[in-house]
């Protein structure tokens, strides 16, 4: 990949880096020494796949920062994005505990810094430590959750009601009215489901109605109530299973409404 490059890092360094990811932080000094010694990190670029559908995959991706996209491409280049992962997120536990090859395309919206944990020191892991093995149960259990939240909205909701559920559980995760969009339009409305006009002809019709502000990458939430009303009942499980990631370091922390 000549957009990436991987290496070893100073073992205490990394060993905090770990530390931070909430998958790792109930893993004791010892055991977390060790799967640092066997871990390697990974500089990817921002465009750069870090996965494609079909590839074997042998490590359990951590990411220290930048912003990863998962979803499915299909032959024609339609996509859906299923999940942008964020600083202290892993992904790829599918097919390391199955054995299987990646059932998702993983690529960087960001420069992104990954940790890659090897699949037998994973598994070694949550042999030995019952702390971890629950705590990994826990983040799949909410993945699976997110993932029913996800076919509701694609099953029940219209383009509108997804927009605004969409919005409404970015609102509630920074709990701020300011929000910035955590990457382009077009990977935004992959997310939601809709085509990149579509999401931003409502964006504009919202901002007619007096329910938000678009300022250029910005969007102002100016009724969380209306739009999370608006966005029928299954904005408030949406809202508990999104998570918006942190931008890259050095950039805002808000997503772009330009593609």
């Amino acid at each position: 990949m000549g957009d990436a490059s991987i290496g070893a890092m100073a073992s205490p360094l990394l060993e905090g880096v770990i530390a931070n990811m909430p998958l790792f932080r109930s893993v004791a000094r010892v055991p977390l020494a060790e799967l640092a010694r066997q871990a390697r990190v990974l500089h990817v670029r921002r465009g750069a796949v870090i996965c494609r559908r079909g590839e074997a995959v042998n490590a359990l991706y951590g990411i220290a920062y930048g912003l990863v996209k998962l979803g499915l491409r299909a032959p024609g280049g339609d996509e859906k994005v299923l999940r942008l992962a964020g600083p202290g997120e892993t992904f790829g536990e599918e097919p390391v505990f199955r054995e299987q090859p990646s059932a998702l395309e993983a690529v960087a919206l960001a420069d992104t810094m990954l940790v890659l944990f090897p699949a037998a020191a994973v598994h070694a892991l949550v042999e030995r430590d019952a702390g971890f093995a629950r705590t990994l149960l826990a983040a799949l259990a909410e993945r699976l959750y997110a993932l029913v939240a996800e076919v509701e909205s694609s099953a029940l909701l219209s383009a509108r009601q997804r927009v605004c559920s969409y919005l409404a559980s970015l609102a509630q995760a920074t709990r701020e009215p300011r929000l910035r969009l955590p990457t382009t339009k077009t990977v935004i409305a992959a997310r939601v489901g809709v085509t990149k006009e579509t999401f931003s002809r409502l964006l504009h019709e919202l901002a007619r109605q007096g329910l938000i502000e678009v300022h250029k990458r910005e969007i102002l939430v100016r009724d969380a109530e209306r739009l999370a009303a608006l966005a029928g009942a299954a904005a408030a499980a949406r809202a508990q299973a999104e998570r918006a990631p942190a931008p890259a370091p050095g950039r805002a922390s808000t997503v772009s409404t330009a593609g």
